[in-house]
């Protein structure tokens, strides 16, 4: 999307983007704090390749923006929530409303359940600290587990 100006077509997009369920649990989250991609997943209890398309969709018209940390991609708030601008209008109207929506407050508790397991303010993933994450998803029979990990 262009920076300071927008257009018809800038609104549709956005409208049609905002118009999945995901992409609105996911921006609901992320307008709270910053947040590490398994921490959205744990908390949406979606796997991580759904995430992470969810999130390329939404950062790519500017409603959230990502930093990384190794191999690791945290998100937050994008600029085009944060203009003033008729996409920040209509989010806001709709962060008012989302609260009230059915699985909001799961959502939240399990975020919130996830963060209280960061070490110095920071996403932890499979270290002996942490017996194991929330969800990790479907898993086959005889499949390994993953590597013990540290990030940040």
């Amino acid at each position: 999307m262009r920076r300071g100006q927008i257009g018809l077509s800038d609104v549709a997009a956005v409208l049609a983007a905002l118009a999945d369920p995901v992409r609105l649990r996911i921006l609901r989250l992320v307008g709270q704090r910053e947040l590490c991609v398994c921490e959205l997943v744990d908390a949406l209890r979606i796997p991580q390749y759904r995430v992470s398309r969810h999130l390329t969709a939404l950062r790519r018209l500017g409603l959230v923006a990502a930093r990384r940390e190794g191999r690791w991609m945290h998100y937050r708030r994008g600029p085009a929530l944060a203009d003033g601008g008729l996409i920040a209008e209509v989010a806001g109207a709709l962060k008012r409303h989302l609260s009230r929506l059915d699985g909001a407050r799961g959502d939240e508790v399990r975020l919130e359940r996830r963060l209280a397991l960061r070490q110095s303010g920071r996403c932890v993933v499979g270290t002996p600290a942490v017996a194991r994450p929330i969800w990790r998803g479907p898993r086959r029979h005889g499949q390994a587990g993953g590597k013990e990990q540290r990030h940040g």
